[in-house]
């Protein structure tokens, strides 16, 4: 049986379900913080008033929403509309539109369409097994990207300040194990803390994105997007072998706390909120975001959002990200319903509206959007970074050297953790970055069935 959770909000409250049925059924992944309850809250109100239609929030965790959505789709009763920070993944999305399960939304959207930016198009259109016509069936909803955060604090009681930072990748890493973490050890006379916050679980996705960016940073030649392909081209493995190598060095010099062998994704935020680790990496702002209701001293003073050094050859570092799309199923059984809160969204600006008062968990998925004076304002020092981060650095939206086609192969195969499992390898099982970097890509070629 399904989870089920109405959406209740101080600004906010449906009819119960036995006085109204609902006139669509909309999952929508639970919340991160207060403010995103209230935007969506906001939201619904405005849609209600809009168009009269009566909407059902069914509220997943975002681990669980993988799980739920599939029986539901194979029992004939999918939502109307989904929209999940894990699901749909791309492999899924082109998947259920290949087997007709989804609405195409280009009608709906029209002269629309254009708000949003041609690389996240591409990846929500798909072809329709059936008819085989191409069709845009999912509809941008946002776009995350990995940042590093500070303490600056903990930085000047080492007795270094932000200019002292170095912009050069092995510098940059080594300042933080070499300098910093023996001289915040002596200040605060303590040595539970760590230079670094970098998660060496497998199976997680932060130490996937963690240990992406050192292989971004050692990938000398980018021939496609995605970088070199992977199954094919020894450059690939290459900066696979070194990004292992940087990255677990963390773990061998003791610069990241023990417990990172089993952090979930959840692990890095808690260790850089107590102060016990002086810097991290992560793929949104809820590190900062945390701080900002009940410590805004450390939100706006304390902790800081800073840029990526240069990679190994001296160029603007590649940042990994990713998108987050959402879909209309036609078995859900209210596609008109569901269209009409697709152009809600869009035409009428409130996924725009939603995006500035949910906490900044995503950015907008259109530089049109992002260029607006909410997210370049300078008086918030995260966001406004975080933005022109976007805006400014090379991005790579997909799993590294694999094309579109591989990568949804090896997705509908099964999961693919090679990074993040290739880490823990290195750091609990003792396997030489080469082996484990060759195990990595012996994963994907199983998974693609090469």
């Amino acid at each position: 049986m399904r989870v089920r959770a109405i959406l209740l909000a101080a600004t906010l409250v449906l009819e119960p379900l036995s006085a109204q049925a609902a006139d669509l059924v909309v999952w929508w992944d639970k919340a991160f913080y207060p403010e995103e309850d209230a935007a969506l809250a906001e939201l619904a109100r405005a849609f209600e008033t809009k168009t009269g239609l009566k909407a059902e929030f069914v509220r997943h965790d975002n681990w669980e929403t993988p799980e739920e959505i599939e029986p539901a789709i194979a029992a004939g009763r999918p939502p109307d509309f989904l929209f999940g920070y894990s699901t749909p993944t791309q492999g899924q999305f082109e998947r259920w539109a290949a087997e007709g399960r989804l609405v195409d939304l280009a009608d709906t959207l029209g002269g629309f369409v254009d708000v949003f930016d041609k690389d996240i198009l591409d990846l929500s259109t798909a072809a329709n097994g059936r008819t085989g016509r191409r069709g845009l069936y999912a509809l941008p909803m946002g776009r995350d990207t990995n940042h590093i955060h500070v303490w600056l604090s903990l930085l000047e009681r080492a007795g270094f300040r932000r200019e002292d930072i170095p912009t050069e990748w092995e510098p940059f890493w080594s300042f933080w194990c070499d300098r910093v973490q023996p001289a915040v050890r002596k200040a605060l006379g303590r040595q539970d803390v760590w230079a670094v916050g970098a998660p060496m679980s497998a199976r997680i996705t932060d130490t996937g994105r963690g240990m992406a960016q050192f292989v971004y940073a050692y990938t000398e030649v980018w021939p496609t997007a995605t970088g070199p392909i992977l199954l094919r081209d020894p450059a690939a493995r290459t900066a696979l072998v070194k990004g292992l190598a940087g990255y677990t060095a963390l773990w061998r010099k003791g610069c990241t706390p023990p417990d990172s062998l089993g952090w979930t994704n959840r692990g890095n935020n808690e260790a850089f909120l107590a102060q016990r680790i002086v810097m991290t990496v992560n793929s949104s702002l809820s590190i900062p975001n945390a701080l900002k209701a009940t410590r805004p001293d450390d939100y706006y003073r304390n902790a800081i959002t800073i840029d990526w050094p240069k990679d190994a050859f001296g160029r603007p570092e590649h940042v990994d990200g990713n998108y987050y799309q959402a879909a209309v199923f036609k078995d859900g059984g209210h596609t008109e319903a569901a269209k009409q809160l697709v152009h809600f969204l869009v035409a009428d600006g409130w996924l725009e509206t939603y995006l500035t008062r949910a906490g900044d968990r995503l950015l907008p998925p259109s530089r049109r959007m992002l260029e607006e004076p909410f997210w370049l304002d300078p008086r918030d020092p995260h966001r406004l970074q975080s933005a022109v981060q976007v805006l400014s650095q090379p991005h790579v939206w997909g799993p590294y050297g694999l094309d579109r086609e591989e990568a949804v192969r090896a997705e509908r195969e099964g999961p693919l953790f090679g990074f993040s499992t290739a880490v823990h390898r290195v750091a609990v099982d003792g396997l030489t970055p080469e082996q484990a970097a060759d195990e990595a890509i012996a994963q994907v070629k199983q998974l693609l069935g090469e």
